[in-house]
């Protein structure tokens, strides 16, 4: 039991941390990129040439996998809504992956590569800013799923006391 209910605050805290990061990504760091395109984004190439935000989510991204499916073996037979609050995380964070490798990698490549075509960057950039937009809302998506899913269990264990 105790350890069901740690491995959902690791969830949250990693769920939560990730949307936070993002956030931080899309407030400050992308409005500095796109601030005045090409230079910006030159400036940010340099500032990131050593390390980039792509360095923080290769660790994180296989953390908040390994605790998400976790969570789905854990609570499977535990009750109906909390195993279903925890795979809608789990698809929410593979739809997030989708999304990112299909769309935000490719835009990256484009924004931190070599290339100096400046319709190619302002384009990539404004793509990267909206759909940043929208992965925010789907980490924001998996960080609600495992709160419901604490507050669903931990409801339970009360009732059974």
């Amino acid at each position: 039991m105790k350890i069901k209910i740690f491995v959902l605050h690791m969830a949250i805290v990693v769920s939560s941390g990730l949307l936070f990061v993002n956030l931080y990504n899309a407030i400050v760091d992308a409005s500095n990129w796109g601030h005045q395109l090409p230079q910006s984004i030159n400036i940010a190439r340099n500032y990131f040439a050593f390390k980039n935000p792509a360095d923080f989510f290769k660790f994180t991204g296989p953390l908040v996998h390994i605790i998400g499916i976790n969570c789905v073996i854990r609570f499977w037979k535990t009750d109906k809504k909390v195993r279903w609050y925890n795979v809608t995380a789990l698809a929410a964070i593979l739809f997030n992956d989708l999304l990112t490798f299909i769309f935000i990698f490719p835009l990256n490549i484009v924004l931190f590569g070599a290339t100096q075509d400046i319709k190619a960057i302002q384009q990539a950039f404004h793509q990267w800013y909206l759909l940043n937009w929208f992965r925010s809302i789907i980490l924001t998506v998996i960080s609600v799923m495992y709160s419901l899913s604490l507050n669903r269990y931990s409801r339970m264990l009360l009732k059974g006391i």
